[in-house]
């Protein structure tokens, strides 16, 4: 499994596992038989918060007997993301009643429902649960402990944590949540996955986007235009190279590789056909910092070579050892669509572009994020947080765009959308712009704020749209 898999530790009370069984008569897969989760068990056990392994549903069914001996059953499903299945994992069950001394684990069977990016697998418990016809007060006490995983090709065993926050619980089944987990569209949807990155753009701006984590991937990206000094050629041929550096610390270790590729006309690379390329990098569990610097350099006698390397300091960052809590609340939403350009407290609805408003007024929109641990304490980390508005204009999806980031207000991260004046003035004639903000802490769980609406006055008119 790819170092994106691991995150955290976990550990649940108890001293082994047994094999239960199927009431199908099929036997467990022994070979998953092994140690409950252990804190720190030679790095094989860890918390999974990256939608890996999730925990969809937990049903109670009927009463199964065996040997004289009936239990209460449940039915659950699984959804393994594709990349865990692709590379050779298999989802596994953990579970234990309240007075057990030893984990039961079961297999799970691949079946069908599962959203994009996921396979679903569906698994059952059906003895060494909960005895039935035990009396009320045994029943008010009572609980199972569920535990499910995916096991690696290497042995490694990552819990989902997904659905269950601190890293010593586990799932629960009990009379006051109804003996169930119910389904929860929130939680590892699958619609949207945008990756971990680090932006050098052009004009030597730097864009984070999501929190950097130990043990978890990012994505770099290079604007060429940053550095164009060396850009030799041999025969005609680019003799030329990007080469992007990643130091980790307290390691030191270094890696590198190119950010630089070329569109090839017939095979044949040139100069004219330069493009930036992305580097997918492992963050080293471990890492609590990592600094990036950039090399530009030519060969086949030219020996130019150019850094962007932040004047000597290189481009630091931080790394955090688990991944942020999800967000928990967007609000206090803001505004201005006047010429004092001043943030007043609510949003019109809907907004109106006129003519005063292009050419003499501010256009944005503002809200209020709260995630609990980052937003209210320590230094300000706002790429550590997705903010991104969604737009339609006459129904047609236009592209994702990033909010800016106001600064912390009171216990919350405060972002600003700046309505898009010169694209929607210069672009296709509208009359409606929709747009709403979403918000996300690892990429693929979103918190919605909403969705408004911006409508065209006859005056905001390009006189190039026919009828103006």
């Amino acid at each position: 499994m790819r170092n994106a898999l691991l995150a955290g530790l976990v550990v649940l009370s108890g001293c082994g596992v047994q094999e239960a069984f199927v009431d199908e008569g099929e036997p467990v897969d022994f070979e998953a038989v092994a140690d409950a989760p252990l804190l720190g068990a030679d790095g094989k056990d860890a918390a999974e918060r990256g939608c890996q392994v999730v925990l969809r549903s937990l049903e109670r069914g009927a009463a199964a007997c065996s040997a004289g001996l009936c239990w209460w059953t449940w039915t659950g499903l699984i959804d393994l993301s594709t990349q865990a299945e692709t590379e050779g994992a298999r989802p596994k069950v953990l579970f234990k009643n309240i007075d057990a001394t030893r984990w039961s684990s079961v297999s799970a069977t691949k079946t069908t429902g599962a959203p994009a990016g996921f396979s679903r697998y569906r698994f059952r418990l059906v003895r060494d649960t909960l005895r039935d016809g035990m009396s009320a007060t045994a029943y008010s006490r009572a609980t199972v402990s569920v535990a499910p995983y995916l096991l690696t090709k290497n042995g490694a065993r990552l819990f989902d944590h997904n659905r269950v926050p601190g890293d010593l619980d586990a799932y629960v089944l009990n009379q006051a949540g109804g003996w169930r987990v119910a389904p929860d569209a929130a939680i590892c949807s699958g619609d949207v996955v945008v990756p971990r990155a680090l932006e050098f753009q052009a004009g030597f701006r730097t864009q984070q986007r999501g929190a950097l984590v130990a043990g978890q991937p990012v994505t770099l990206t290079y604007s060429l235009d940053r550095l164009t000094t060396c850009r030799g050629t041999h025969n005609g041929y680019p003799a030329w190279d990007v080469t992007a550096f990643v130091r980790f610390s307290p390691s030191g270790t270094v890696v590198e590789g190119t950010v630089r590729g070329f569109e090839s006309l017939y095979g044949v690379p040139s100069n004219a056909g330069a493009k930036s390329v992305p580097l997918d990098v492992a963050i080293p569990v471990g890492t609590t910092s990592m600094e990036v610097w950039f090399r530009n350099w030519s060969g086949a006698g030219m020996n130019c070579e150019a850094w962007d390397s932040n004047l000597g300091a290189n481009y630091r960052f931080p790394v955090s050892a688990s991944a942020p809590a999800r967000v928990e609340w967007v609000g206090n939403a803001g505004s201005s669509f006047s010429r004092a350009c001043s943030r007043a407290d609510g949003v019109p609805a809907p907004a109106t572009l006129d003519s005063y408003v292009q050419t003499r007024a501010c256009a944005f929109v503002e809200v209020d994020v709260y995630v609990p641990g980052l937003t209210d304490s320590g230094a300000a980390q706002p790429g550590a947080v997705f903010a991104q508005a969604e737009l339609k204009r006459d129904g047609v999806v236009l592209p994702v765009t990033d909010l800016s980031f106001v600064g912390r207000v009171g216990n919350d991260y405060r972002f600003h959308f700046e309505v898009p004046k010169s694209d929607l003035y210069y672009g296709p004639k509208w009359q409606q712009l929709e747009y709403g903000f979403r918000f996300s802490t690892d990429g693929r769980v979103w918190l919605r704020e909403g969705t408004r609406t911006i409508v065209r006055d006859a005056s905001f008119c390009n006189p190039a749209w026919g009828g103006c």
